[in-house]
């Protein structure tokens, strides 16, 4: 048996030890940051696609190595502030926003679509006062009216 053989033999009949304990370890104690190193991951891959660049060309407009880039994009980068402010720079995009504690970020989609309910409902609750007061008018004695709305499984009352 030649020495290549034996290097083969011997490193076959190795058993490495698994991480596999350590691993999850660090997944369950870093799930948040790895949940937030995915999201930038994916907003670098649909820039990218946007534009049209290769990982080899953002290495080369940000002056990095594309090993740099590589570990970005698979999620294991860990952001500076100026590394993610070079990034909006040269690619052109929105990566993070620093929201006071009411405010959420939206899709114009999913604002639309609110703004539509807001003023459906709306209408839905003028449409009821005014039946109420058509109701109230119409009644000459001091007796109580009552307008009663089951509208969308929800019982709204109003008396007068």
């Amino acid at each position: 048996m030649n020495k290549t053989e034996e290097k083969i033999k011997a490193l076959a009949s190795e058993n490495p030890a698994s991480k596999w304990k350590e691993k999850v370890a660090f997944r369950k104690a870093n799930k948040a940051t790895l949940r937030q190193a995915a999201k930038v991951a994916l907003r670098l891959l649909d820039a990218l696609e946007e534009k049209g660049w290769s990982q080899a060309r953002l290495a080369r407009e940000l002056e990095v190595t594309p090993q740099q880039v590589s570990k970005w994009v698979k999620g294991e980068g860990d952001f500076k502030f100026s590394t993610i402010d070079k990034l909006e720079k040269v690619l052109g995009i929105t990566m993070h926003a620093i929201l006071a504690e009411d405010e959420f970020v939206t899709t114009e989609e999913a604002f639309e679509e609110r703004l539509k309910e807001e003023i459906m409902a709306y209408h839905q609750r003028r449409a009821q006062t005014e039946e109420y007061y058509k109701l109230k008018n119409q009644v000459s004695s001091s007796k109580a009216v009552m307008a009663v709305s089951h509208a969308d499984g929800d019982l709204i009352a109003m008396a007068g």
